[in-house]
């Protein structure tokens, strides 16, 4: 009965303990007069109070679109230099590190075997051309010949006019005595003496004919003759050309024997040295050049594009290169030297998925070694003039299609706006629309906000313009 009446005395103790907390709480929050109800400040007449937040304008111009990769530095042009023939290095003027000049001599290669064919052409060139000297010359003989034949036939023909006037005379004279043979005036031995003379004179005329005859055939021998000796021209002048291309052909081959500098450069890579055999880069095998050399007026960057970035990369786009190994200077557009984008291939390797793209520097100090690296920053493409940058941080939301919304104070409280947003590029978001540079942005609060709270506003610490 005692353990009963013991057990009921402490719950109601404890009971009075619990009571005696409750109330001291509601007298202490009545007293203080507010509570916190929804992450806002409730007074105790049911009052909310502002919630502070930090807000900055929104920056006027958009964002530009800007690709960040690394590049490499290539020589504009380089070229590994082979023997085309083979024989002993018997000179060479470089060694790596030589500035050259384009056309340059920079090693010789000892084939005898080719001068000596040089050698030869030359004198089979010389001979072909003294034949066609000898068939001009035989050509004017017969031509001077042919002049003769066409004369000795001029003259067989005056020659035959005049047996024919001959033989004439004596026909008529004969006729003319027959006559007065007839009426008995002269004897019959002086007409037959008569005939004697004419038959002569026939046998004249006919000599003249044959004379004319052969002089003719003369003519067409010695015009035959011209022709053949103008066919040995033509044939001695096409043997002057065969002649000539084959020490063309030998002079080349001998000019292989000469290495020179396709362009000016600098010599950066020698394998052999003054009396080493030289093999043919046609033999096959493991062919090593002599040396090789790398055009440095100029050179390639190179950098390869993301994919997302390739549909905005175009010839011409403004670029800056900064090479690691050259700290604190910075390639990009001064004055009349431009630094964009030279070349593109306008194709994406399927391995890497990016495609490569060139920028031509000048380099006429030779400052930049092929090799070197460092970070190549494009600007693909502009803000949009009339977009506005607020900071990413300010963005409540995104959808597809760039929507989102943007909170905004205007007359103390806090409104959502709805927006378009262009680029993002971690620390701004372009906004395309829905605000302009005299709104107020909300980047930072110290409560839960919702449509309509009340706020109370200070300006967030200066951030920078930089786009």
């Amino acid at each position: 009965m005692n353990r009963l009446r013991m057990g009921i005395a402490l719950r109601r103790s404890s009971v009075l303990v619990l009571l005696v907390g409750l109330g001291t709480a509601g007298w202490y929050t009545f007293g203080r007069g507010k509570v916190v109800l929804g992450g806002e400040a409730v007074s105790g007449e049911g009052k909310l109070s502002p919630v502070n937040v930090e807000t900055t304008a929104p920056h006027p111009g958009g964002l530009d679109r800007i690709c960040v990769q690394p590049g490499t530095v290539e020589p504009f042009e380089c070229a590994d230099l082979y023997a085309k023939v083979s024989g002993f290095l018997a000179e060479q003027t470089v060694d790596i590190g030589t500035a050259v000049q384009k056309g340059e001599i920079l090693a010789r290669i000892s084939v005898p075997e080719s001068d000596r064919q040089v050698e030869k052409d030359t004198a089979d060139l010389k001979r072909a051309e003294a034949r066609v000297e000898q068939m001009t010359a035989a050509i004017s003989t017969t031509e001077a010949d042919l002049g003769a034949a066409t004369a000795a036939v001029a003259l067989a023909g005056e020659e035959l006019k005049s047996k024919t006037s001959y033989r004439m005379y004596h026909l008529k004279q004969r006729d003319r005595l027959q006559e007065l043979h007839t009426l008995r005036a002269i004897e019959a031995r002086v007409v037959e003496e008569q005939e004697d003379h004419y038959q002569a004179a026939v046998g004249a005329e006919r000599a003249a004919q044959e004379a004319i005859n052969a002089s003719k055939q003369k003519e067409i021998a010695a015009r035959a003759r011209v022709k053949q000796a103008e066919a040995d021209r033509k044939y001695a002048e096409a043997e002057v050309v065969t002649a000539q291309s084959q020490l063309k052909k030998s002079q080349v081959l001998q000019g292989y024997t000469i290495i020179r500098s396709p362009y000016s450069g600098v010599v950066t890579k020698r394998n052999f040295h003054p009396g080493d055999f030289i093999q043919s880069a046609e033999t096959g095998g493991n062919r090593m050049p002599l040396l090789a050399v790398e055009r440095t007026d100029v050179m390639r960057v190179v950098v390869n594009v993301p994919d997302r970035d390739v549909p905005f990369v175009s010839v011409g786009a403004p670029a800056v290169i900064e090479i690691d190994a050259l700290p604190g200077q910075a390639f990009k557009t001064a004055g009349l030297h431009k630094v964009v984008v030279t070349r593109s291939a306008a194709s994406e390797d399927p391995q890497t998925r990016m495609m490569r793209t060139e920028i031509d520097l000048a380099n006429p100090t030779g400052t930049l070694r092929r090799g070197m690296y460092g970070r190549v920053t494009l600007t693909l493409r502009s803000g949009s003039a009339s977009a506005v940058r607020v900071p990413s941080t300010a963005l409540v939301g995104k959808a597809e299609g760039g929507g989102g919304s943007v909170r905004v104070v205007r007359d103390g409280k806090v409104h959502l706006v709805p927006i378009r947003s262009g680029i993002d590029n971690g620390t701004e978001v372009e906004i395309l629309n829905g605000l302009t540079p005299m709104d107020r942005i909300i980047v930072r609060a110290s409560g839960p906000l919702d449509e309509g709270t009340s706020v109370t506003a200070s300006d967030s610490p200066t951030r920078s313009n930089a786009h």
